[in-house]
């Protein structure tokens, strides 16, 4: 079955592996392979090949590269890199496979990493240092970069947290480096926090959650080296604070009429309608996921199911969603599994 395999990535203070392959059947999934890794708490999958690479979110950073195999989901592990800086939270493997991103929440600085389609990872080829700070001092003191995107097949942009901006930077393939557009960055609201950033295919918006103020910013991207917020929107339902929740992953549905983002502290997805111009949304319903503190989720590309990992619930759930009617509903467990923070499908 097509995408039938997810690896997990954990936390595993507690003891757990680390990550772990499954194979997903129907509405069930079942535990296949573990590897002894580290904090490997962001993963991404290599656009053509059967590999992952995964960041270990640790003092010394690291990146690692695995083969899944797609029969069995046992994972060979290929290669290891440094990243460069303290803390990498998120690594997104370039459209055509041959580059990885690693942003630092730690070290506050953005890696470029070189890959090859047998799973080769050598870096850090650039590493560029963020500047800045917020007005909320227990977490915007320094800069926090906590994302990375391709946005083209050559511009990144890196939500950065502490600095309540989202930086830009054109890909110079032939130099191998991060080519900084100060001019392009998007300054956010003060104290918002913007955490993750997702793209459409077919339209040309960029969706931002911001974690501190449990927000969704609609960003403009005409041009996208000229990027604008042109509006901002509650994750939580009307009369609820943000106070107690932080916003934590984004996604647009496979339909492009949907949008999702999760809550950690009021536990739940935010539901968004994405109307016929994609610069205008709706937020629909926020629906309880069934367990706590939901960092990320994943949506399967057959549009009706969506797995959540709960870190301080220890579970992923299963959410059934109807395109057609845009209710959200079904909350079941799945299975349990220590500090879970990111599903991706083979």
């Amino acid at each position: 079955m097509e995408h039938g395999l997810a690896v997990i990535g954990s936390y595993t203070e507690s003891g757990e592996a680390g990550l772990t392959s499954y194979q997903l059947e129907g509405n069930s999934i079942e535990r296949l392979d573990v590897a002894d890794e580290p904090n490997p708490s962001f993963l991404d999958v290599h656009p053509s090949e059967p590999l992952i690479v995964a960041v270990n979110e640790c003092e010394s950073g690291e990146a690692v590269s695995y083969e899944v195999d797609s029969t069995n989901g046992q994972f060979t592990r290929l290669d290891r890199t440094e990243t460069g800086d303290a803390g990498p939270c998120h690594v997104e493997v370039g459209p055509y496979g041959k580059y990885a991103i690693v942003a630092h929440y730690a070290g506050g600085s953005v890696a470029l990493l070189s890959l090859r389609t047998d799973g080769a990872l050598d870096g850090p080829l650039d590493l560029r240092r963020h500047e800045g700070g917020g007005p909320k001092n227990d977490r915007q003191a320094s800069p926090h970069p906590h994302s990375a995107q391709f946005v083209t097949d050559s511009l990144v942009y890196v939500p950065d947290l502490g600095a309540d901006r989202v930086a830009v930077y054109e890909l110079d393939r032939d130099t191998d480096r991060l080519r900084p557009l100060p001019d392009a960055a998007v300054s956010c609201r003060p104290g918002s926090g913007p955490r993750h950033f997702t793209v459409p295919p077919t339209a040309p918006v960029g969706y931002l959650v911001n974690e501190l103020n449990a927000t969704l910013s609609v960003i403009d991207l005409a041009d996208p080296h000229r990027p604008t917020i042109v509006e901002t929107l509650s994750t939580l339902p009307d009369g609820v604070e943000s106070t107690d929740t932080l916003a934590a992953d984004v996604h647009v549905h496979p339909s492009v009429e949907y949008l999702f983002a999760s809550n950690r502290g009021h536990d739940s997805l935010a539901t968004f309608r994405i109307c016929a111009s994609p610069e205008e949304m709706v937020r629909e319903a926020v629906t309880p996921t069934g367990g706590r503190w939901p960092r990320n989720f994943a949506i399967h590309p057959d549009s009706e199911r969506i797995f959540v990992c709960h870190q301080h619930s220890n579970d992923v759930t299963l959410c059934a969603f109807d395109v057609v009617t845009g209710e959200l509903y079904s909350k079941e467990s799945l299975t349990k599994i220590g500090s879970p923070t990111c599903l991706r499908f083979i």
